[in-house]
């Protein structure tokens, strides 16, 4: 599959070349079906699944008849935890469980292609010669945001922006991670994190330069 030629800016946003993405990743056919299968697929991952009612066994109560079997005019009742009863036990109520199942990773795989591809056509990947420029102040990287032309949706939502970081610098990652921390609507996410929800979550991806190899060697793996 042809590559794709993309425009490469500086943190000052000005174009100073150009970069040949990988058409096998960044060129493909969107899939919404997989796009849809894997996004589910995360969330259920996420879900915690600690819910847990109490069964018959599990309440703790006597043993003995709420009240005599006749002569009171009301029903018969053998035991203060009958679910009919308020504050009693729960009849095929939620317990602990596992939400999460297998998905292929090729379905993954090819999702994942599809939403870096959507990015690509829809203009919305920005990638960067060096986010090694960023030096940790939140002042600094929010003026960066600017001139790179991202849109601010509000004060308070932020900019929907996903910063990837590379894998193989952790200190420069430390520095990205610290100066957009404080900055709503901004996630920093290493190239072994990126993934689908994620990406639909945010409007725009910003990537260095130096990123897409790896970005490219982990989807051909």
């Amino acid at each position: 599959m042809e590559g794709v030629k993309h425009t490469v800016k500086s943190m000052a946003g000005k174009e100073v070349g150009s970069v040949e993405l990988s058409g096998a990743v960044f060129a493909v056919e969107l899939q919404p079906h997989l796009v849809h299968d894997t996004v589910r697929w995360q969330l259920a991952k996420r879900r915690a699944g600690t819910h847990s009612t109490l069964t018959r066994s599990e309440m703790k109560a006597t043993g003995k008849k709420p009240f005599k079997q006749k002569g009171t005019g009301q029903a018969r009742a053998g035991s203060s935890v009958s679910p009919l009863w308020v504050g009693g036990a729960v009849v095929f109520g939620p317990q602990p469980r596992k939400y999460g199942y297998r998905l292929p990773r090729r379905t993954r795989a090819q999702a994942l292609c599809s939403v870096l591809s959507d990015k690509v056509q829809t203009g919305n990947l920005i990638v960067v010669e060096d986010l090694g420029a960023i030096s940790g102040k939140c002042k600094e990287f929010v003026a960066a945001l600017g001139k790179l032309g991202l849109e601010e949706r509000s004060a308070d939502r932020g900019y929907s922006a996903l910063v990837i970081v590379s894998d193989q610098s952790p200190e420069k990652r430390t520095l990205i991670e610290r100066a957009a921390r404080n900055v709503p609507g901004v996630t920093t996410l290493p190239v072994n994190g990126l993934n689908c929800h994620d990406l639909l979550r945010h409007r725009y991806m910003i990537v260095a330069k130096d990123c897409l190899a790896e970005i490219e060697a982990r989807m051909s793996a």
